[in-house]
């Protein structure tokens, strides 16, 4: 996987100019492929320069080190979370009623339930300047505003930045939690179809919104039930955000301005989720992707435990225990709107396998032979190709193995037209347009690698407030 990310970084950091120029009346002859690899090339070279001396990840980093904060000093933050827990039992203490007779809530088995309502549960909680809890008032939103430091004034300040998150939409879905210290006790979660949200800081003096957006949700809740059930039933997410950043020359950083589109698609009837994903920054269209995976259906609903990841966890680590489970039907990467690879795995547990076994044999020195022996059964689960945008062109990729250093690797290669067999991505660039690649993928590696950190922190919050809820309910409800 690092060499395909790497493959599609280079090469698609360009495509053939011969993808945009007139070559319809000489289009077979093995000198206008000669030309027009020379092209590809030369292109490719001047565009990996281009992006190498251009990265910005202003908005990336932005957004770890708020989560980062937000995750350390307010999730984390007991008042905080006492404040949160006493607002919300307080109203759900008083909606506790019994249920109903014939409902589905008594065929669950439940005699009483109280109601979390995210659709209204609008309150603002100010944290003192003493750092020591929140004040806590009635809102239009759920907000919540932080001190923080200020850099033009070199001291932390009160009231710098602000969470805001909307409901909205024209729907709700109803969940069950059960409260396993309450036996027959159920908390009834209702989930707005919509959520918007916004966070902003005033360290010029006026509130501006680093970064907004919103969220849709939609599940089909199967006939003849009232509650969702996300084991059971279709879901779909969905939504965009945007980020928007000054240049702070004085810092070091760069004006930065992006939206990120996604839509994540859940189907229980086959087991199917079909992702979609594209990110434009600056007005410059960077990534569009695109899969179809289907899941073990041997696996049923087990979902990814991020708590057994670690500062020193990897990338690949991630996707190995996400995917282990599941096969790749079809992925398609496109970058700046120019090439796209795509990408399909038949056994991804196997393939991830083979890939680790690989990597051990080849950081013990394993010869060629060796190493082909992984390469060619990687070949019999993966397949790869690029097409150029607008033109019926294909490049086809295998996986080969080639000597990188003082180690044999296997990675991707290109057959090209005037090749009778397949050119690795070494051989194709010279060590400066190698060396441009490696320092794009280097520096967009530890804001991935501090974004499953964050989400993993947000994920064990989660647990523990849910942990909360119930420990408050049975102490309120005694």
């Amino acid at each position: 996987m690092h060499w395909v990310l790497a493959a599609t970084l280079v090469c698609g950091a360009s495509v053939f100019t011969s993808c945009s120029s007139d070559n319809s009346d000489n289009s077979g002859s093995i000198e206008q492929a000669k030309k027009d690899r020379k092209e590809f090339v030369a292109h490719t070279r001047a565009t990996l320069k281009d992006l190498a001396e251009n990265m910005n990840f202003t908005s990336w980093n932005a957004a770890n080190q708020l989560n980062t904060y937000f995750n350390q000093y307010v999730l984390n933050n007991p008042g905080f979370e006492k404040a949160v827990l006493n607002a919300f039992m307080q109203k759900v203490m008083a909606s506790v009623k019994p249920v109903e007779a014939g409902s589905e809530l008594a065929a669950m088995g439940y005699q009483m339930y109280g109601t979390v309502d995210l659709t209204d549960f609008n309150y603002r909680f100010t944290e003192k300047s003493d750092i020591t809890g929140f004040d806590i008032e009635q809102a239009d939103d759920f907000e919540v505003v932080l001190c923080g430091w200020n850099p033009t004034t070199q001291q932390v300040e009160a009231g710098v930045y602000k969470v805001t998150l909307k409901s909205g939409g024209d729907t709700s879905y109803k969940f069950v939690q059960a409260i396993p210290q309450m036996p027959g006790m159920a908390l009834m979660i209702q989930l707005p179809s919509e959520f918007r949200f916004a966070i902003a800081d005033r360290l010029s003096g006026q509130w501006h919104d680093g970064f907004s957006g919103s969220f849709k949700n939609q599940v089909d809740v199967a006939p003849g039930h009232e509650y969702a059930q996300l084991s059971r039933d279709n879901w779909n997410v969905s939504g965009t955000i945007t980020s928007e950043f000054p240049a702070a020359a004085e810092y070091g950083i760069k004006a930065d301005k992006t939206t990120f589109d996604f839509s994540i698609d859940d189907n229980r009837t086959d087991n199917s989720t079909i992702s979609l994903f594209g990110w434009s920054q600056n007005g410059r269209k960077m990534i569009d992707l695109s899969f179809k995976q289907h899941r073990d259906a041997s696996a049923g609903t087990a979902s990814l435990d991020l708590t057994q990841f670690n500062s020193a966890s990897s990338i690949i680590e991630l996707f190995a225990a996400w995917l282990s489970t599941r096969s790749l039907d079809e992925a398609k990467l496109t970058l700046l709107d120019d090439l796209t690879t795509t990408l399909s795995i038949s056994d991804m547990q196997q393939a991830l396998l083979l890939a680790q076994q690989s990597a051990a044999a080849r950081r013990a020195y394993a010869d060629e032979q060796t190493i082909d022996q992984y390469t060619q059964q990687l070949n019999q689960l993966i397949k790869c190709e690029m097409t150029c945008k607008g033109v019926s062109q294909t490049i086809p990729m295998r996986l080969t193995t080639q000597k990188f250093g003082v180690d044999w690797w296997t990675m991707p290669s290109f057959n090209f037209a005037d090749e009778q067999g397949y050119v690795s991505l070494t051989d194709l660039l010279d060590a400066q347009s190698v060396a441009y690649g490696i320092n794009i993928i280097d520096h967009a590696a530890a804001p991935m690698q501090q974004s499953m950190i964050v989400v993993r922190q947000l994920l064990q919050y989660i647990q523990g407030l849910a942990s909360g809820f119930q420990q408050q309910g049975q102490q309120q409800g005694a």
